[in-house]
């Protein structure tokens, strides 16, 4: 095996080529890499090419001298990792001195003694190799600490100065080794909120000779705020106790941290905080308000129709009027920037603030002496709130419900105030929306009453057996046969007995149970339908109401066009009740559906006609076949002259528009001979019969 041997290179620079002749013989053999010289513009052009280890250089030549050549060497790349020993007749000592000053690396006088010479030359690469080595490995450190952003330092405890790496000066905005270092100047640049306590720590490791491992921050020369982790430690040698420290710039690394913390704390479309520093926040001010014996109240505030926003302007505006709404909401409780509550003057900020999700918002109000400027900012909420919004160009309204809790009159935790205000909110949704609601416990033992009514109809929809229909006959006013019958929901609850829409009908709107009774409920009642087809020829509908959910629901053709093939029912039997309320609320999209369901067959009724919204002109565009008269006309008619008005024009204008009538609630016969009078085709009501499980059938 053969291994490759680097050989020194040296260039021999002397204007006698005797002297040249001399040096290359007294060299040891070993060293064949040898240039020569013979003036200092040729040793200059050598070096570039060639970068010799060593050069031995005569000081006295002619044009360029040896130290203008030393000189000029030094001055070019790679020239400060040459060694270069001047070979002189000079002898005094301000020539040795001026050979030194231009960067020689050694001197020698002539006659050179040539014995002598190896041994100089080998010991003078052997120290070169040690100072490029150490160089090297002074410069990797040097580049280590400038891409970690590390830097160090070293403090003997006796001086004032300290020994800093040039990552060190770096890192407070100065050039490398710019000027000497001490405590003094750096506390200057230290952040004023962290001075005190570097300082302090300072003066604890010079008294007790302790090392320390702390983080600060400074203001480097750009006025930039860096975060430095200062670590430390004590050495003891035969030089004394140093304090030996690394500095290492975190400043990305807290950046990170402090995103990572805004994530996780704050809600990114808002900037306020979220639900679990909302928490947080609640939890604190509750424990400082046991401890000052203070109140603080608690807002749920919940946008109305949010949902509408994003249906039909897009998720994009439904952002653009959540930050519209956030920002409203603080302007609603700053109010000069100052909120007078009780004697005392209380500033509220963002932090008292919070977006929980979605379109739900809390706000905090600490410190109260008293209960009564509450209800003057929910107020001043809605107001606000309720003003117009452009969005994307357009014009919009939106309202809220706030729910209100107190501590510690309503609950004193965090989890229960939270609730209570949830609960309260809820009740202004129920009442009509657009308001605010003091929470109270009947209020909440009301909604635990609806939680629970819910869970039951939940197993009830399960279980299957317990839900039922009833049938009520609908006659003829010509012949008064019955021509027909209206399917109306029943629940047979195993405790509370049988329960009729309107104790269980809101709870499975807002809870969305009723899409599946809804279901359930269309193919039962085409199931009694064609059986009673099946045995009176004189049938000819089974009416079903749709709530205005279910008609809204995005599958409500498929859901009746299913239940009509799995009855293999006729369509043109089965009559679809729709509240003017269902229909009203976007018409376009109303028609449109109505005329989806008008090509399955069935035939398609407006229920309560005259009590919703009416208004003509969309009444004529609907493919409707019947209007239904409210039982609150029917009960008025023979007494009250309107009623019978209004009971009289709507019968004539389903006749003008070619629609039949069907009048609800019909219990007497006076009833019926009046209805009978203005035209009216079919009649329901007590009279004729209550509703009934029809198990005949």
């Amino acid at each position: 095996m053969t291994h490759n041997v680097i050989h020194d290179v040296i260039l021999i620079v002397d204007d006698d080529p005797v002297i040249r002749m001399l040096m290359r013989r007294a060299l040891n053999p070993s060293m064949t890499h040898i240039l020569e010289a013979s003036s200092g513009e040729e040793a200059i052009e050598l070096f570039s090419l060639h970068l010799p280890d060593l050069i031995l250089l005569d000081v006295s030549m002619d044009k360029m001298d040896g130290f203008e050549c030393c000189s000029a060497i030094r001055a070019m790349p790679e020239g400060d990792n040459v060694a270069i020993i001047m070979v002189t007749a000079l002898d005094q000592p301000e020539d040795i001195k001026k050979a030194f000053d231009v960067g020689a690396t050694d001197f020698m006088t002539k006659p050179v003694k040539w014995p002598l010479l190896n041994h100089r030359i080998h010991y003078v690469l052997k120290a070169n190799k040690t100072i490029k080595e150490l160089t090297k490995s002074k410069n990797r450190l040097a580049r280590a600490q400038s891409i970690a952003h590390l830097g160090s330092w070293e403090w003997d405890f006796k001086h004032q100065t300290l020994d800093c790496s040039d990552e060190v000066y770096r890192m407070i905005g100065m050039q490398p080794q710019e000027r000497e270092l001490d405590f003094a100047n750096l506390i200057e640049i230290i952040h004023p909120d962290d001075r005190e306590f570097l300082t302090k720590t300072l003066k604890n490791a010079l008294k007790n000779k302790v090392s320390y491992d702390i983080e600060y921050r400074i203001l480097n020369g750009s006025g930039e705020v860096i975060t430095l982790h200062d670590r430390t430690d004590i050495t003891d040698d035969f030089t004394g106790q140093r304090l030996n420290g690394t500095l290492h710039d975190i400043s990305n690394r807290k950046k990170s941290e402090q995103e990572i913390a805004y994530y996780a704390y704050f809600d990114t479309l808002t900037d306020l905080p979220n639900r679990r520093k909302f928490l947080v926040q609640l939890e604190s001010a509750i424990a400082l308000a046991k401890r000052h014996g203070t109140k603080l109240a608690l807002l749920f505030i919940d946008l109305d129709h949010f949902k509408r926003i994003n249906d039909t302007l897009g998720h994009k505006a439904g952002d653009e009027l959540l930050c519209e709404a956030a920002k409203r909401i603080k302007m609603s409780i700053r109010n000069t920037d100052e909120l007078s509550i009780g004697n005392n003057q209380v500033d509220f900020d963002n932090e008292h603030i919070a977006r929980l999700g979605g379109d739900e918002f809390t706000l905090l109000l600490t410190e109260l002496t008293t209960f009564d400027s509450v209800a003057i900012i929910a107020q001043r909420i809605i107001d606000e709130l309720s003003k117009p919004y452009f969005i994307m160009g357009k014009q919009t309204f939106i309202s809220a419900s706030i729910g209100i809790s107190f501590y510690p009159d309503d609950g004193l935790t965090g989890d229960i105030l939270l609730q209570h205000a949830d609960t309260a909110m809820y009740e202004v949704k129920n009442n009509g929306k657009n308001g605010y609601q003091l929470f109270s416990h009947d209020m909440h033992k009301s909604l635990m009453d609806r939680l629970q009514l819910e869970a039951e109809l939940r197993e009830a929809i399960i279980l299957g057996d317990q839900l039922q229909l009833h049938y009520q006959p609908q006659v003829s006013s010509l012949n008064g046969k019955v021509i027909g019958y209206e399917a109306l929901l029943r629940w047979n609850h195993p405790t509370k007995g049988m329960l009729s829409p309107f104790d269980f009908m809101a709870m499975a709107e807002s809870s969305g149970l009723i899409i599946p009774i809804g279901e359930w409920a269309l193919i039962e009642a085409c199931k009694k339908a064609k059986k009673i087809h099946a045995a009176d020829s004189n049938f000819t509908r089974m009416a079903v109401n749709l709530s205005a959910l279910q008609f809204n629901h995005a599958n409500i053709v498929d859901h009746v066009n299913n239940a009509l093939l799995l009855t293999s029912l006729p369509a043109h039997l089965l009559e679809l009740e729709i509240t003017e309320s269902a229909i009203i609320s976007n018409v376009d999209d109303a028609i449109a559906l109505l005329f989806k369901l008008k090509e399955l067959g069935v035939l398609l009724a407006i229920d309560d006609f005259g009590t919703g919204y009416s208004s003509l002109n969309y009444l004529k565009n609907f493919p409707i076949d019947t209007l239904k008269i409210d039982k609150s006309f029917v009960d008025g008619i023979v007494n009250n002259p309107k009623d019978a008005a209004i009971a009289r024009t709507i019968v004539q204008l389903a006749l003008n528009l070619g629609l039949g009538t069907i009048a609800e609630g019909v219990e007497h016969e006076e009833q019926y001979e009046l209805l009978k009078a203005m035209g009216c085709n079919d009649l329901q009501g007590y009279l004729y019969g209550k509703p009934l499980a029809l198990d005949l059938f």
